[in-house]
């Protein structure tokens, strides 16, 4: 019998309101079911109404229902098209309380073969699809399914009354619903898995009612409600059934965080509460005596702080913190979790009673998040010791595509049964994970009118300690409880994955060997330079952005100057708006994809007084006026357009405008004097720039505004006026993304040091940065106001700034064996110049007859060289070459690369065939490694780290491109991060760099930053060099030598 379907559909979630299924009256459950879903999940009571919902047998469409009569069919449709943002967050929900993603379609996406958490035995289907006929997902309850995707997945009996259902958890009307009875005729699911169902997939129509239009309806069990209500919905009164529905949402939400403490509350048993320094002694004494083999698990709450913005390197303040070493340790009555009371209980005195514990190297502790809780603490003076893992660490390393499967923080990793299932100091099923603090204490915002608001607050931590105690420390104390669970179970779980280097298992060892070998000193490494931060010299910022400041004036009036020959009000604009850019540069142009609409020819805008204008007829000068912008009155092209179809006015589009001149030349003929005071900070080596470029630029430099006007001086004025407009873009970048958060108090501490956040949260196992993000600082050849000359040495220090040649490129060479590579890093100079001489035959002649040096090693008394150098002669053709060297390690095809070059698809791939000629091995190399991420799911880095791509099985075309690139450029750009974190380890283990005083500051992909004292920076630039040369314990077991690069210098910008 097909599986039958009830045409009274179930409302469709809705997650920012989980109590909305407190509307609807629940389908029958066996308590059975209910107890088991509430012991594995202390959840709120809409994930106890989705439980319901899911396990009887009951359909949820997640797209509209389509009925075979047309007048229905578009009504429902246009309905649903209405809530497609509520549509979208119903996968939020559905992700969280079923531990799974949610297909773009809306559907619920499982694996045959796995489990849902709170069911014994379910199977559902593989993927909804979403199309014409709606998608839905059929859960059953214990069993009663059995086939696996792909077949006919058939249902004997519903509810033990064959195709029919006596009870539906609701009547469909706008989101709102009445519970009702009825039967089911001849109903079945078109598509589930993308396959054919049998039945021909009528949906029948119950009692002769319609969804929206409905003018009677059989009488049914009455769901508690008031009766208004249902008659409210029945006769199309939306807004009393919605108050009704809001009403009754707002008790649920009550009922749900009542409920939900109530079960937290049961935590409160375990826990021991450390309020005076005499329980406090006691304690220390049984972690540091019967208990210190034990790994602890410890987590702190801290007030007073932003997370986001602030670093708490000296900000933040410690009001309590909890300590849990597993089920087995007892304090005193059975308590196995401490919790202290930091804020009322004794504050620093009681925090430096645990000095004993928290120093001692020998006691294991395990940390959610290392990084912050280390810095809180030595907020206070205490230097922490005996780190022994840090459990978001180990998730990465475990699963590194979890950043889009969830995330790495607490709450994510111990909901997830996946995840948990390595636990083994108790079942899953008793298993409480990380519980967030929005859901427990936040509350809706009190509008004005006494109402409730949409807009969810949460009071200051201490505040919450305080007056909701008890829930508090329940909430507070699951934190490390959930912890050391999660570091159970990751060591569990990392433990079983054997590791792999080159295919080959390293004897007898597990990914957590891998863990305990490099990740865990490593991460420790990047707390202790976080600790340690860069000083920054606050004048020459301060310097630099008035500077910045005033050429960006410079630059926004020569770009209003140039426009208002052909806009008269254009002199008034906000050059930073893009609405007023679009409708002065291409007013009149049609939409690219709706020829209906168009930009206007001229419109108004309101813009600030600055020129204390006084209108007709007023006796004061207003703050805002009118000005009228019009289009310039040339057809400007567009390449570019945004996704709604109008030209884009963005910074790669202004750049094709202008063409190169955006990068080396700014203005044409600027009056700088009319930019006043702002002028007196502008560079003489800016204005010189100015005065000169027209003996420096050709007709070629310019871009594609320059043929649209006429005569082709008006052409070059364009161009020069449209790069001074990019300008303002860049150098507001400069300042907004550099200059001003260099500056803040924020990331900075006490000693005016920036300690910025390292993170190995990319899934190369690269390292990132933020607050600020030190890795993206402005290139060298672009870093025009020398940002980089803020960060200096502390006196009498000196930095030392040491980074790879061409790292990737060696990684390369190595994994694919390549010949030709490896005789070019032999043969040492310039990679990239010996790379296009092997691609072009007219270069290799060049050489041969010595028209031209491959390079050229200066001698004592010569200027210049004998002949040309090759990078000259062919600049070109080594650009390319140059290119290509590093697009091919990143698996760019042909068809980006014809975007770059600018050139046809068929042209980019004869030069990439030129490239692959001498280098056939990276061709087998590659498509080796699509092969492995096809078959196995996963590649391996150089020291056998994993990358997952979990969604290769069921890609799209592009999709699976996508992911083939990130299977060649993986092992590449990870094997690089390996080196540089073994470089890393081996410069921080050197004892004689450690008495000489030299510390690691900062890592920048390939580049390393130390700090040390300047009497012996020569002796310890030598020993970093030797290091980074051998990383691997002292050698290097690669096939090609890893040149290093050091420089000695007062600042960053001059030891590059």
């Amino acid at each position: 019998m097909a599986m039958g379907f009830s045409s009274i559909q179930t409302s469709h979630l809705r997650p920012s309101c989980p109590s909305y299924f407190s509307v609807f009256r629940s389908c029958p459950r066996s308590s059975s079911s209910r107890s088991l879903w509430t012991r594995t999940r202390p959840e709120v009571c809409a994930a106890k109404a989705a439980h319901d919902t899911f396990s009887n047998n009951t359909t949820i469409s997640l797209n509209p229902v389509h009925y075979h009569t047309e007048r229905e069919s578009n009504g429902t449709k246009s309905a649903w098209n209405n809530k497609v943002f509520a549509l979208r967050e119903e996968k939020k929900v559905m992700e969280h309380y079923f531990g799974r993603n949610i297909s773009r379609a809306g559907g619920i996406k499982t694996n045959s073969q796995e489990r849902l958490e709170g069911f014994t035995h379910v199977s559902t289907c593989d993927k909804l699809v979403e199309n014409s006929e709606g998608s839905y997902c059929k859960i059953i309850d214990y069993g009663q399914l059995d086939k696996t995707p792909g077949e006919g997945n058939h249902v004997d009996k519903v509810n033990g009354e064959g195709n029919h259902v006596d009870k539906v958890n609701g009547y469909a009307h706008d989101g709102l619903g009445v519970s009702t009875s009825s039967r089911v005729e001849n109903i079945n699911l078109e598509k589930v898995n993308g396959h054919a169902r049998e039945g021909p997939g009528q949906l029948g129509v119950v009692n002769g009612s319609q969804l929206g239009k409905t003018s009677k309806v059989r009488k049914g069990t009455d769901s508690g409600r008031n009766k208004d209500e249902a008659a409210a919905v029945i006769k199309g009164d939306k807004s009393h059934a919605k108050a009704s529905a809001i009403k009754a949402a707002s008790k649920a939400d009550n009922d749900c965080k009542q409920d939900l403490r109530m079960r937290l509350n049961t935590t409160y048993d375990k826990v021991l509460v450390v309020n005076s320094v005499s329980v406090a002694k006691k304690v220390v004494k049984m972690l540091t005596d019967q208990y210190r083999n034990l790994v602890h698990a410890c987590d702190t709450e801290v007030a007073k702080i932003e997370v986001k913005r602030e670093t708490p390197v000296d900000h933040g303040e410690i009001i309590c913190f909890s300590i849990y070493s597993g089920p087995g340790v007892d304090f005193g009555n059975g308590k196995s979790c401490i919790w202290v009371d930091v804020l009322d209980g004794g504050g620093k005195e009681l925090l430096i009673e645990f000095a004993p514990f928290f120093e001692d190297p020998s006691i294991k502790k395990v940390w959610h998040n290392y990084s912050f809780d280390n810095h809180v603490i030595e907020n206070y003076g205490l230097k922490l010791s005996g780190f022994h893992a840090d459990t978001m660490h180990m998730a990465r390393l475990w699963d590194s595509s979890r950043r889009i499967k969830g995330g790495y923080s607490l709450e994510a990793l111990t909901r997830d049964p996946k995840v948990m299932s390595g636990a083994e100091q108790c079942h899953l099923k008793d298993l409480v994970g990380k519980i967030s603090m929005k859901t427990i204490f936040g509350r809706k915002k009190v509008k004005t009118d006494g109402k409730e608001g949409k807009l969810t607050i949460i009071d200051p931590v201490e505040v919450l300690q305080r007056e909701e105690r008890k829930l508090w420390i329940c909430y507070s104390a699951l934190d490390a409880i959930s912890t050391l669970n999660l570091y159970e179970s990751m060591k569990n779980q990392l433990g079983k994955k054997p590791w792999e280097i080159d295919g080959n298992p390293v004897s007898g060892k597990s990914m957590f060997d891998f863990y305990e070998k490099y990740w865990q000193p490593f991460g420790e490494l990047l707390v202790q330079m976080e600790t340690e931060g860069m000083l920054v010299d606050r004048e020459h910022l301060a310097e630099i952005e008035k500077q910045a400041k005033a050429e960006q004036v410079v630059a926004a009036n020569r770009f209003r100057r140039w426009a208002s020959s052909y806009c008269t009000d254009a002199k008034y604009m906000n050059v930073g708006s893009d609405v007023q850019l679009r409708q002065l540069l291409f007013g009149g142009t049609v939409n690219s994809k709706d020829s209906d609409q168009a930009i206007p020819t001229e419109r108004t805008f309101r813009v600030p007084n600055i020129d204390k204008v006084i209108g007709d007829g007023k006796d004061t000068t207003p703050k805002y006026r009118n000005i009228t912008l019009h289009g310039i009155g040339v057809n400007l092209p567009a390449e570019i357009y945004t996704a709604s179809g109008w030209p884009s006015v963005g910074g790669d589009a202004l750049k094709i405008l202008s063409g190169k001149v955006s990068s080396e030349f700014h203005f044409m003929d600027d009056d700088i004097d009319d930019v006043g005071d702002a002028c007196e900070t502008v560079s003489d080596e800016y204005l010189v720039k100015q005065e000169n470029m027209s003996e420096y630029v050709d007709t070629s430099a310019y871009g594609t505004a320059f043929e649209a006007f006429k005569p082709k001086e008006k052409g070059k004025e364009a161009c020069h006026a449209i790069a001074a407009l990019c300008q303002v873009c860049s150098i507001d970048s400069l300042i907004s993304n550099f200059i001003l958060p260099l500056q803040s108090s924020n990331i900075s501490g006490k000693n005016r040091r920036i300690h910025c956040s390292l993170n190995i949260n990319t899934e190369t196992g690269r390292l990132s940065a933020r607050r600020p993000n030190l890795q993206n600082q402005p290139a060298l050849e672009k870093d025009r106001y020398k940002i980089r000359q803020a960060f200096v040495a502390a006196p009498g220090n000196s930095l030392i700034v040491a980074d790879y040649g061409q790292l990737e490129l060696r990684i390369l060479a190595h994994l694919s064996n390549c010949k030709s590579m490896l005789d070019a890093f032999k043969a040492g100079g310039d990679f990239h110049s010996r790379t296009a001489m092997n691609m072009y035959q007219h270069i290799w002649e060049a050489v041969e007859k010595k028209e031209v040096l491959l390079e050229w090693d200066p001698q004592p008394g010569e200027d210049k060289p004998p002949v040309p150098l090759l990078k000259d002669t062919f600049a070109s053709e080594r650009r390319k070459a140059k290119m290509l060297n590093f697009s091919i390690a990143y698996g760019k095809t042909p068809i980006g690369l014809s975007r770059d070059w600018k050139v046809s698809v068929q042209d980019a791939e004869q030069t990439v065939k030129l490239w692959y000629k001498e280098r056939q091995e990276v061709r087998l190399w590659q498509e080796k490694r699509k092969e492995e991420a096809a078959k196995h799911g996963h590649v391996r880095t150089l020291l056998g780290r994993e990358r997952w791509f979990p969604s290769i099985a069921r890609a799209s075309r592009a999709q699976r491109g996508h992911i083939e690139r990130a299977a060649i450029n993986t092992p590449v750009q990870g094997s690089a991060a390996d080196v540089a974190m073994c470089a890393m380890l081996e410069i921080s283990n050197n004892a004689h760099l450690n008495d000489l005083g030299w510390r690691l500051l900062l890592q920048v992909h390939d580049e390393v930053i130390l700090e040390g004292p300047s009497e012996s920076a020569e002796v310890a630039k030598a020993i970093v060099v030797e290091c980074m040369s051998k990383p691997f314990n002292g050698k290097n077991f690669l096939k090609v030598d890893l040149a290093v690069d050091a420089k000695c210098a007062q600042n960053w910008y001059s030891a590059k």
